[in-house]
């Protein structure tokens, strides 16, 4: 899959003029669908647009999600916390992309920072993460009411949906992960971790 890097400040917060530059966005083609309803990558499309079809997308981490992750990388007191990817994304090889090339901290990409990672909604997978967390649970051994998820997602209740089926903690991010819904998720993370503890 064809992209191109876009480079900025690695730190949402640091002073532009020192904060290390990486690579926080990708630029990837946009995709449409043919007669058929089939989808068409851009660059593959002759369509007299030139050779990025009808443009391409920008896809970049949320200020929050970029914030929360520096802070997972940086804080020794996270050091030995696991962390995966689920998601039900309608282009897998993009996402994939994005953990291979988005960087957190100079030469720390997602992908270095990600254990494991399902991506998709095909085979094994559906639209329900249900089905993603299975798989992540079968990878890794890690108990699900040790997880702790986040799902930005505004069509349907993934979060309430995995608590009531496998007793995953959640929290919502309707807007996108901010740094205040992240410190809330842990809160819960640990309220519930010690309500378990006491049964």
């Amino acid at each position: 899959m064809p992209s191109v890097d876009v480079e900025g400040p690695l730190d949402p917060d640091g002073d532009a003029a020192t904060t290390p530059l990486g690579t926080v966005a990708l630029s990837v083609p946009r995709r449409r669908r043919n007669g058929r309803g089939a989808r068409i990558p851009s660059w593959e499309l002759d369509d007299g647009y030139g050779s990025d079809g009808y443009g391409s997308d920008t896809v970049r981490l949320y200020d929050g999600a970029r914030r929360a992750l520096r802070e997972l990388a940086l804080n020794p007191k996270y050091r030995g916390i696991v962390l995966a990817c689920a998601s039900s994304s309608l282009e897998p090889t993009y996402s994939h992309a994005c953990l291979d090339g988005l960087e957190i901290l100079p030469d720390l990409t997602l992908r270095n920072m990600f254990s494991y990672d399902q991506i998709g909604r095909t085979g094994k997978l559906t639209p329900r993460k249900t089905t993603h967390f299975r798989e992540l649970h079968k990878e890794s051994g890690i108990p699900y009411d040790r997880q702790l998820f986040f799902d930005d997602c505004n069509w349907g209740d993934h979060v309430g949906d995995l608590r009531d089926e496998l007793g995953v903690v959640g929290q919502r991010t309707p807007n996108g992960l901010t740094f205040q819904e992240f410190e809330r998720g842990l809160a819960e993370f640990r309220k519930e971790s010690e309500r378990r503890a006491k049964m």
